[in-house]
């Protein structure tokens, strides 16, 4: 990757960004065209690859991109500064969508991403997800309050019902090219809502 390319202005940065994001949403890592990425981003092909190597190169770097601004947009929005589960869903859920307001294609990207084949991403994708999963998981359970839970509760299920919860209605958004922040953040808190009844002790 060229250092160049971080010396554009953030804007440009941004443009090329959203750019990529959509074009690799849409379409699988085979079939995403430069060429496309390259005129939605107003830029021309061989400047794109004077940026980016190849589409692998680019394609990875969007990836470690999506995961680095999702970590700065948790921290912004304080997730981790509770010890109240459900409210750390609601402010991890508020702090994606107000990314997903920047960079609309990045959820979409990200899911595809997870399911992509193309055996020369694939692996490297399904580790760097597993490894950041687990270290979200473990400060998680390191921070959260238990005693608010029902004794009969088994938090590590219930922890991962939910996330197979929210990843399916993600999935079932993405699928319906229905990705809209707005209602995203009403139908989750509803959920959320839900579940804290279903898994706690509280009236």
């Amino acid at each position: 990757m060229n250092d160049k390319f971080f010396k554009l202005p953030l804007e440009k940065q941004r443009r090329i960004i959203n750019a990529a994001y959509k074009v690799f949403s849409e379409n699988s890592y085979k079939k995403a065209p430069m060429s496309e990425i390259a005129d939605e981003s107003g830029i021309s092909k061989a400047l794109l690859f004077h940026y980016f190597t190849n589409k692998k190169e680019l394609y990875m770097y969007l990836w470690m991109n999506a995961i680095e601004m999702t970590r700065k947009a948790v921290t912004e929005y304080k997730t981790l500064e509770t010890d109240d589960f459900f409210e750390m869903l609601k402010r991890s859920l508020l702090s994606k969508c107000s990314l997903m307001r920047d960079y609309p294609h990045l959820y979409a990207f990200s899911l595809r991403a997870y399911y992509e084949t193309a055996p020369e991403i694939h692996k490297s994708i399904q580790e760097n997800f597993n490894d950041v999963s687990k270290a979200s998981e473990m400060i998680v359970f390191e921070k959260i309050d238990i005693s608010k839970f029902r004794k009969d509760i088994d938090i590590k299920t219930m922890y991962a019902e939910i996330f197979y919860a929210v990843d399916g209605y993600m999935l079932k958004k993405y699928r319906l090219n229905c990705i809209i922040p707005d209602e995203i953040e009403k139908e989750i808190i509803i959920l959320i809502d839900f579940w804290k009844k279903v898994y706690t002790q509280e009236v």
